[in-house]
């Protein structure tokens, strides 16, 4: 019934404005210009009635996204994983401690945004189970040096701990106030809108301290299960629809497509126990016979970039170091196997030493339909260099039980690497993700480098890319020198980096440098045609 009389109120309304006379108010004016040009003020988008808008509780990917126009961050980051800011007016690290200076900001109910709010939102991130809680690994603590003021006390010297300071800033205690029956209300934030009071409807948020644009109000569709949201998307109900294509499969949409880049590194890992994976020349070699342009075309549907070095391809800090062609170049991949001896080649085309045949396993989840497409083309290109590759495709839980143990020769994993661009625990001993990586002793990694020898190069590679990864974080080593090494000592093989997708109506104009960090980066610049 309420529905009922708010619509007729709604059409009264209507009709009202439709039969006043312009009266010379601004803002009246602009909103006749908006509609004579046949724009829209408002626009839909898909929401789960079940989930939360609590940014660190919420559990759909949907009611994530839309958590970004409700709360503000200290930085956010453009699809180039450049730092903007936010909430924070300034940032400086000075050896291992970040100061954040606040802007002047109001929360959505009109109250100031302080220190203290930060320092609340931090603890929240830190306490859930949300990706912001694992990016902020390297904070130690966080105090309010005063009211616009924050101070991270870090555990290591990050000259790009601004990156990972896109967490989402409430007021503090807001997500705890609940209705008459324990129900609770949506946290208070800073963002571009916020919520109405029956939580179906997005509104402008006037106290937003920046540029407001066209879109006044956002309609919310519940979407309670993937198979709505399928549902929705491909009957266009919805007029924008994020992916990060987990999972391998897309779903499509009538409009225009945007890649967004993903810090999600595509990669061959490395069994470093196995005697012929301990040369250097084997990795480079398997390295330079990748076809990495066509993975990403046929085995990811264009839906990634070729790795070009270790470091995502479009950051700029490393892009003009990194060199890895994304093409074969089988002529390098000999070179470097003749090298090392191995010069002949079995009935089966292998190449062969005294020591054996380069036959190796290449471990796979099978679950993971992209990831199985690109090891069969893996397995093709190897054998073109004479290195012959088994694909060995398993559940997830029998993949991570082989990486736990060390059974394989090696494995196609992916890794999402922090926007602080932090290579450790992929490639350096004890990592989480360093699977296959020789452990390097505390005595071993206190000796001086040595000249290598076929017998000393697994110790010497190991210790390089330690020695310069923890000189870069004690200050004494440049990211160039981490590029350079890596890609060098090559502990594993990067293949590509992933994309994620936007699909958005194609009436919406203006849509702009769509970011991981804020899918809705340029939401103010939008303008919706009139179907």
């Amino acid at each position: 019934m309420k529905k009922i009389i708010s619509f007729v109120l709604s059409l009264i309304f209507l009709f009202t404005l439709c039969g006043c006379k312009d009266n010379g108010n601004t803002s009246s004016s602009e909103s006749v210009s908006q509609t004579q040009k046949g724009y829209k003020d408002s626009m839909t988008l898909l929401y789960s009635a079940s989930d939360t808008f609590n940014p660190y509780d919420a559990k759909t990917e949907i009611n994530r996204q839309l958590c970004k126009l409700l709360y503000e961050p200290l930085v956010k980051l453009d699809d180039n994983f450049k730092p903007h800011y936010s909430v924070a007016s300034s940032v400086s690290i000075e050896k291992d401690v970040c100061t954040v200076v606040l802007r002047d900001i109001k929360f959505s109910d009109g109250s100031k945004l302080t220190a203290d709010d930060v320092v609340y939102s931090y603890n929240l991130a830190r306490a859930s189970y949300s990706s912001y809680n694992y990016k902020l690994y390297s904070v130690e603590s966080v105090n309010a040096a005063d009211s616009n003021t924050v101070v991270f006390k870090l555990n290591k010297f990050d000259p790009y701990f601004v990156n990972v300071l896109d967490f989402p800033i409430i007021k503090a205690n807001s997500d705890k106030n609940e209705d008459s029956d324990s129900v609770k209300f949506p946290p208070i934030g800073a963002g571009r809108y916020k919520v109405d009071t029956e939580n179906s409807v997005l509104l402008q948020n006037e106290n937003y301290n920046g540029k407001k644009g066209s879109i006044k109000k956002i309609n919310l569709i519940n979407a309670p299960d993937n198979e709505s949201i399928s549902h929705f998307v491909e009957i266009g109900a919805t007029d924008v629809y994020y992916s990060d294509i987990s999972d391998g499969t897309i779903l499509r949409m009538s409009g225009t497509k945007t890649n967004i880049n993903l810090n999600n590194l595509v990669y061959i890992g490395i069994n470093h126990r196995n005697g012929k994976l301990d040369f250097n020349e084997v990795r480079q070699a398997i390295s330079s016979a990748l076809d990495r342009k066509k993975i990403c075309k046929d085995a990811f549907y264009d839906n990634a970039i070729a790795a070009t070095g270790f470091f995502n391809p479009v950051w700029q800090e490393t892009k003009s170091l990194q060199n890895i062609q994304i093409t074969p170049n089988l002529q390098i991949s000999v070179e470097n196997l003749e090298k090392i001896g191995y010069n002949e080649l079995d009935k089966d085309g292998c190449r062969r030493n005294g020591n054996g045949a380069l036959r190796f396993s290449l471990l796979v989840n099978e679950e993971n339909s992209a990831r199985v497409n690109t090891a069969k083309l893996i397995e093709k290109q190897l054998k073109d260099c004479g290195i012959i590759v088994t694909v060995v495709k398993v559940s997830y839980t029998e993949y991570m039980r082989r990486l736990a143990n060390g059974e394989f020769d090696l494995y196609l994993g992916e890794v999402k690497i922090t926007e602080n661009m932090d290579f450790s625990e992929l490639v350096t001993s004890g990592g989480a993700s360093a699977y296959g990586i020789k452990t390097v002793t505390a005595t071993e990694e206190n000796e001086e480098p040595k000249n290598e020898t076929e017998s000393e190069v697994t110790v010497t590679d190991a210790l390089s890319c330690e020695r310069v990864i923890k000189g870069f974080y004690s200050g004494e080593n440049s990211i160039n020198d981490v590029a350079m090494t890596l890609q060098s000592d090559m502990p594993v093989i990067p293949v590509c980096y992933r994309l994620g997708v936007l699909f958005c109506n194609e009436n919406i104009e203006n849509v702009k440098n769509s970011s991981l960090s804020d899918i809705y980066f340029s939401i103010e610049s939008y303008k919706i045609k009139k179907d």
